[in-house]
């Protein structure tokens, strides 16, 4: 196996990416951490939409020095179930 990383010396780095991601698969969601551009693609709404919901409160964030923003991942599942629409909720008049 030393050999193989000699001769191949990307291969370490790659298989290092590989356990990275293996490793944030398995946290919990509130060790995930989501920036926004990766939210805003995960949840296909506008940078707009997204400014909306920080200022309106609607969802936790935070924001650092360099001015990038951040998400939980639990406070993003939370900010989803709040805003659920259960089937049996909904009223539909539907004319036929």
């Amino acid at each position: 196996m030393k050999n193989l990383f000699q001769r191949n010396p990307e291969l370490k780095e790659i298989i290092a990416e590989i356990k990275s991601e293996l490793l944030s698969i398995s946290r919990p969601a509130d060790e995930v951490i989501l920036d926004d551009v990766d939210l805003r693609k995960t949840l296909k709404v506008s940078k707009r939409t997204m400014a909306t919901y920080r200022s309106d409160g609607h969802i936790a964030y935070s924001q650092h020095g360099n001015g990038k923003i951040y998400y939980k991942l639990s406070d993003v599942l939370k900010f989803i179930n709040d805003n659920r629409i259960d089937p049996g909720n909904l009223d539909l008049n539907i004319k036929l």
